[in-house]
Parts: structure tokens; sequence; C-alpha cells
């Protein structure tokens, strides 16, 4: 499972949360809905800024796997060289 949260201050954004393409072509949108990518000129965004703290961290940073119970077995059985 995969969350999403400012890796400075620990926000989550929701999806009203928006972002400009700024400088750019001034679209706006949510940027976790297409990775980083400006829906309006394909711009990648490596850098994303919290709405929260309002600091700049790398794009990749805000996504951390979430381990559950199941996922962690599912891990370990493949460590093990269990299952399928």
């Amino acid at each position: 499972m995969m969350r999403i949260a400012c890796p400075l201050c620990d926000y989550e954004p929701t999806p009203a949360d928006r972002w400009a393409c700024q400088p750019g072509c001034g679209t706006v949108w949510n940027t976790f809905e297409t990775r980083g990518c400006c829906p309006g000129c394909a711009r990648h965004w490596r850098q994303t800024c919290c709405p929260a703290c309002l600091r700049w961290s790398a794009h990749d940073d805000w996504y951390h796997e979430e381990w559950t119970d199941e996922s962690m077995a599912e891990e370990s059985e493949e460590l093990a060289g269990v299952g399928g």
C-alpha cells in the first residue's frame, strides 16, 4: 500500500489540494494524480512544495511504502523461498 506524505512535515495531501505549473504553462492540478507531470505541458516536476510547511522536497520522496500484516507475511515467504 502506498502512502503519500510530505517527507519534511508528514502532511498528507488531500484530493482538493492543487499545485500550479509556475513557471510554466499555468495549469492548476493535483500533482499526485500524475506523479508530478503537468497535464498541460508535460513538464515533470522533480520538486514539490508542501502546502502545509511550504518547503520543497523531491517529489519521489513523498511516496512511502506502507507495510500491512499481509504484505509483511508475503515478503517473509518470498525471502524464505516459500509460496508461489
